[in-house]
This record gives structure tokens, sequence and C-alpha cells, in this order.
């Protein structure tokens, strides 16, 4: 089996091109049938673009294929990540509650696609359109989890330079801001912003998240530079949770920083 992004992606092009021949069908055909534009399908038979998982789906049903598309989809997915990160995947599906803190970028399960793109151009200044366009599908895939008739609790607490700083252009920043906005306004997500006025703050340290499950313990993860830890120690998984209490009782309160989001939202328009 591939263990690699492109020989799954690759495998699952050759396997549409393949059912879609056998059928006699163009890809304009193939789309109008499965719910796509012809030019998505042409994309995927390229390699330019990551599969959905709705287009999956939508291939095994329509070329009565039970799980084939979405289970090369899948492998195809999750190679798009960094190998220090693909472990955490699983902790995140699998999550009641989901805490943060984040102070370089908004975390990817509340980042809209534009700026999810300009993120991860800026990162990667020589990565290929295919490439960026197959890591931004990946990363709004994850958003799937919120989605669910009972989505995890989400509360996370963003550094004020985080929200401040311009990424993209002033639209897609505003776009982001929005996008912050309506999930603080939801029930099910808490957004603090720490200020710059809260000195001598407990996560300088770096980002971290902890994944709380119903039948098992709490697992931490913190990141670097090009890496990251998962964290399944009690003790350190505790101390995690302290640094993230520490850093609530700083921010401002979750009415003050939905306030806060707006004020900045409004600068942007001006």
């Amino acid at each position: 089996m591939p263990d690699t992004e492109s020989s799954a992606a690759d495998f699952f092009a050759a396997e549409l091109r393949a059912q879609r021949a056998k059928r006699g069908w163009t890809q304009v055909e193939t789309g109008d049938k499965i719910g796509f534009s012809g030019s998505y399908v042409s994309d995927i038979e390229r390699g330019a673009r990551l599969a959905t998982r709705d287009f999956a789906r939508a291939c095994d049903r329509e070329f009565d294929a039970p799980g084939t598309f979405e289970r090369w989809q899948e492998i195809a997915k999750r190679a798009t990540y960094p190998s220090f990160f693909a472990p955490v995947l699983p902790y995140e599906q699998e999550a009641a509650r989901i805490h943060g803190w984040a102070l370089g970028a908004v975390p990817g399960l509340l980042q809209t696609q534009r700026y999810a793109r300009s993120v991860i151009q800026a990162r990667q200044p020589q990565a290929g359109d295919a490439v960026v366009e197959r890591t931004v599908t990946a990363r709004m895939e994850r958003q799937a989890i919120l989605d669910r008739e009972q989505p995890p609790l989400l509360w996370y607490v963003l550094h004020e330079g985080l929200v401040r700083h311009q990424v993209g252009d002033r639209e897609v920043m505003g776009e982001q801001l929005g996008k912050l906005v309506k999930a603080a306004s939801q029930r099910g997500v808490v957004l603090q912003v720490l200020p710059f006025t809260a000195h001598d703050h407990a996560g300088v340290e770096g980002p971290i998240t902890i994944y709380e499950r119903m039948s098992a313990p709490a697992v931490g993860y913190t990141e670097c530079y090009a890496g990251g830890r998962i964290v399944d120690d009690g003790e350190e998984v505790a101390d995690l949770q302290t640094v993230l209490a520490m850093l609530r009782a700083a921010a401002l309160s979750p009415r003050d920083s939905l306030a806060f989001l707006k004020e900045i939202r409004r600068e942007l328009e001006d």
C-alpha cells in the first residue's frame, strides 16, 4: 500500500480514469453524475488537486466501489501533513473537547480557505500550486468534525498579535476575522484574546493543544519549528492544563474578546 501522498493520490487518479473510461464517460459527464464540475474531475486526474471526502464518496457511490475511493483519499490526505503532525489527527477526531493556545496563526480548525492558502504559501514559498492546493484541501477537511451532530467543544486563547498580523491581503484577513467572530458567537466555541497588555504570560514557550476524550485520558500536543510532540504523560498534560488556565485568567473574557475581534475587523474595513 502506498505510504506517500503522491502515490496515494496517483492511485486515486488512475482508478478514477479507469472507472470513467470503462463507462465511456467524459470528464464533464463524470462530473455531472457525481455532482462536481468537469474541470474538478480534470484537476483530480492531473494531480493538481486533492480529492475531498465528498468527492471520494460520490465516486464510490457512482462507480459501485464502496469505500475504495474514500480509503485512498484518506491515505493521500494524511500524507499531506508533516510527519510530526499526522499522529495527532486521530486524537482530534476522537476529542470531545479541544483546548488550545495559539500565537503564530489562527488554529487550522478555524481557518478560512484563503487564509489557509496564504499561510501555507508563506511557509512554503517554493511549493507548486498543486502541493499548496492539496494541503489546503486536507486542512479544510479537518473542520468536518465541527459539522457533526455533536461537535467537540473548542476553547482557544489567541494572542493579540495573531489577530492583528495581516495574512494575505486586507480582504483575506477581514474574512478570517469574520469567521472568528461568527465562531465566537456560536455555542460550543469559546474564544479569548490575550492582549498585548498581559505581561509575562505563561504561553511564551509555544502553542499548546489538549484533546479531551470521553473514554481515554487527555492528550496534549506542543509544536515548535518543523517539529511537534504528543504529550501523554499525565503529569505533563496536567502542567499544560495549568498553563492554559493561567492564559485564560490573563486573557480578555469571551464577551470582551468577541467585542475586540469585531473592533479589529472594523479597523480593517476603514
